[in-house]
């Protein structure tokens, strides 16, 4: 069984990857182009994600033999692992649990008005873009679905948006380093800017413990020193530094991937587009459904710590095993019809989209915030928005995250004249 991420089905229609791998009947198998273990099954992957004991979350693994110049820059990055096995997880996490907003109430009364504020700027400014261009559309990944996630994570860590784009630049090196496949100069590069970006972590948290206690920090930051209170056995400052950069990466490139795929299946049918606009329980389900359908993590990287029996199939210890979420999300045993993009289908609530068990996503509350507000607010604002004439789907490469190149969009031109009717023939 081979999955081919880097190749052009997998970088244009994911989904055809996934049900030949369903389709096949072996859903536990070795990759030996990738080195590693591929589970495609739905129940299998939930409970892979579910067991901490037999399969671990490595720490930060690139997927590719790094050149030993990256391999030497990473040395460097002495960041603690905060997404980790238990004991260590349990403590970092209820840190996270702590501060973080967790329900979708919760995350509501925190946070709605944060998310609605940085959406309508956004989509103020791209309608501008939109009626300013000469030429006939507009890219909204660059100009919405990157910059919106970004803007929020930085207003809710209370980081100064002055610092987006350097952010921005250093962050994309993560996902780039550790999912896709990079050359030995950019490898290099994204090594030295991940390294750039704990640095800044690090020494932001660092300067703020360090402000009299009187003043607390706004935002994130200053809850988790605020949880933190002095107390190394609570959590030390390199864990909370740890866990800054941790939400930041998380925070920013899944859900602005998320949202791309939300926007493009709206985009694709217009009575979606104008219900999205007016009703708030659509949007919710609309969001939910893509979450299903287009994951924009569709594997997640565990390592086994001792010989497992998956399926019939022996898994040796110390084996990298791709949980393929995508596939799962997409297993016919569970989800009737799994290609047909279904808003409000049963058994919605067991997708995998934010994976599941003890490494089930914190920030979920808040990115479905962000992707319900970023459909609402633009399918108001721009109602006439469409998908580029031609638009060619394709995805950056990447073994796990699955983030649309370019979307572009234009305004759609209005039929000027009632369908099923002619203007009056002038008479001679």
């Amino acid at each position: 069984m081979h999955l081919e991420p880097f190749g052009d089905i997998y970088g244009t229609d994911p989904a055809a990857v996934w049900r030949r791998l369903l389709d096949s009947g072996e859903h536990v198998a070795y990759d030996d182009e990738l080195d590693l273990w591929l589970i495609a099954g739905h129940d299998l992957a939930r409970s892979v994600l579910a067991d901490t004991r037999r399969f671990s979350v490595p720490a930060l693994t690139p997927m590719q033999q790094l050149h030993p110049r990256a391999a030497k820059t990473l040395t460097q990055l002495d960041a603690p692992p905060v997404i980790a096995d238990p004991p260590l997880h349990a403590r970092t996490r209820a840190a996270l649990i702590a501060v973080f907003a967790t329900t979708s109430t919760r995350a509501e009364q925190l946070w709605a008005d944060v998310v609605r504020r940085r959406a309508e700027q956004l989509a103020d400014h791209l309608a501008h873009q939109v009626a300013a261009t000469p030429w006939p559309d507009v890219d909204l990944v660059e100009l919405f679905c990157s910059r919106f996630p970004l803007y929020v994570m930085l207003d809710v860590l209370g980081i100064p948006a002055d610092d987006m784009s350097r952010i921005a630049a250093w962050a994309d090196n993560f996902t780039a380093l550790t999912c896709g496949r990079l050359d030995d100069d950019d490898q290099i590069s994204a090594a030295n800017g991940l390294l750039a970006l704990w640095d800044f972590c690090r020494d932001l948290v660092v300067l703020r413990a360090g402000i009299h206690r009187n003043w607390q920090p706004h935002g994130l930051i200053g809850d988790l020193l605020s949880y933190r209170d002095g107390d190394d056995h609570r959590l030390t400052l390199p864990e909370t530094s740890a866990l800054v950069l941790t939400l930041l990466v998380a925070g920013w490139e899944s859900t602005a991937a998320a949202v791309g795929h939300a926007l493009e299946h709206g985009l694709r049918d217009r009575d979606r587009w104008a219900q999205l606009a007016v009703d708030e329980h659509y949007a919710a389900v609309h969001t939910e459904e893509t979450l299903r359908h287009s994951p924009a993590i569709d594997g997640q990287l565990r390592i086994t710590t001792t010989d497992v029996d998956l399926d019939g199939t022996l898994i040796p210890a110390g084996s990298r095993c791709l949980v393929l979420i995508g596939a799962a999300n997409h297993d016919p045993r569970v989800f009737d019809q799994p290609a047909t993009f279904q808003p409000g289908r049963a058994r919605l609530s067991q997708q995998l989209g934010f994976g599941a068990g003890a490494h089930y996503c914190v920030g979920a509350a808040l990115a479905r915030i962000e992707i319900t507000t970023a459909l609402s607010v633009l399918a108001r604002r721009l109602p006439d928005l469409t998908l580029a004439a031609g638009y060619d789907r394709r995805f950056r490469p990447s073994v796990s995250v699955r983030q649309h190149t370019a979307l572009p969009a234009t305004i759609a031109v209005r039929c000027p004249v009632a369908h099923g009717t002619l203007p009056p023939v002038a008479q001679p």
